[in-house]
């Protein structure tokens, strides 16, 4: 009995320093939203978790004071008994029925607020989950990108979300909420980020293999360096030179154009993820690696040693196309 209890107690001051510690190091977390509806979610959470910690008390302390008051003693008379009491049983009808309907009510609203249609001309995304990358498509700007979410702030955002394959779901934490992607059918978020910066996010579907190694990146920054983005984006990628050249040619003279697309080249795949600004992204393979010429090399010789499961298959080129595919692709800005 004392080794379980110890053991239990142990168990539960780890659990509490690795919460401390997750809120000091920043982890990415639902209760520290950046959108307005996430913040509308959260607030109901709050409110739920008050109205349950209120009730639990009540029970509790009632249930302390009948143990002590009603407990037996050495030598007592047996108590009275009472069948029956019209009025507490009047009372612990009424008073759940009206908690509940103040939380239906307060929920609905949550709920109409949440998925009420966005103001004005929203940024429309379209989200797509793949095994095991993100696909992310603006259609009214003409950019298609993969793993990186570039937003403004302030402004309303409305994605349409759908998976590729097998079931995904889309969570950034810190937006306060998620949706399923779900192959064949599109569903809807609508969120207005308030607050620049860069948040993770990740896969919360069982998916497969490197269901884990599914990370979502967003950049939240102001119009006017959104709009840079933009631009630079809508760019097809420019005319490669010197190394680089080298690299575009072993690029297209392999596989890898029948599954990747590089605007401006006739690389025109739809299988991977769209490579036409590859050098911008700060990882590889959907966050398992980040982008470096060291770790590109590691990808294009064994991709499935540093992501197992993935479907890029292995390339033997000799270290001199290997060294400038790598030089071409991280010129791809």
């Amino acid at each position: 009995m004392r080794g379980r209890m110890a053991r239990w107690m142990s168990t539960t001051a780890m659990s509490i320093v690795a919460l401390a510690c997750a809120s000091a190091c920043g982890v990415p977390d639902s209760f520290r939203t950046i959108s307005d509806r996430g913040a509308s979610i959260r607030n109901l959470f709050d409110i739920l978790l008050i109205i349950s910690a209120l009730v639990f008390l009540l029970v509790a302390v009632l249930l302390v004071y009948m143990l002590i008051r009603f407990r037996e003693r050495p030598g007592a008379a047996e108590p009275s008994q009472t069948e029956g009491s019209r009025t507490l049983e009047i009372a612990w009808t009424v008073a759940p029925v009206l908690l509940l309907t103040g939380v239906f009510v307060i929920t609905a609203r949550t709920l109409i607020h949440v998925h009420a249609a966005p103001a004005g001309d929203p940024v429309r995304i379209e989200v797509v989950g793949h095994q095991w990358w993100w696909e992310f498509r603006y259609p009214d700007l003409g950019i298609v990108t993969a793993n990186e979410l570039h937003v403004p702030v302030g402004e309303s955002l409305h994605f349409d979300i759908t998976g590729a394959d097998v079931i995904h779901s889309f969570w950034v934490p810190r937006f306060g909420w998620k949706m399923d992607a779900i192959p064949g059918k599109t569903n809807e978020m609508v969120l207005t980020v308030d607050r620049a910066g860069t948040y993770d996010g990740a896969c919360t579907e069982y998916c497969g293999a490197e269901h884990a190694w599914m990370r979502i990146r967003v950049v939240a920054e102001p119009r006017d360096v959104f709009d840079v983005w933009v631009r630079g984006q809508q760019q097809p990628a420019g005319p490669a030179q010197g190394a680089a050249a080298d690299g575009q040619r072993v690029f297209l003279g392999n596989t890898c154009q029948n599954c990747h697309a590089i605007r401006g080249t006739p690389a025109n795949g739809a299988v991977g993820p769209d490579l036409t600004h590859f050098g911008s992204r700060a990882t590889i393979g959907a966050g398992v690696v980040p982008n470096t010429p060291d770790n590109l090399r590691d990808w294009i010789r064994h991709a499935g040693a540093v992501k197992p499961g993935v479907l890029m298959p292995p390339f033997n080129l000799s270290d001199s196309d290997l060294q400038a595919l790598v030089t071409y692709l991280e010129s791809l800005r």
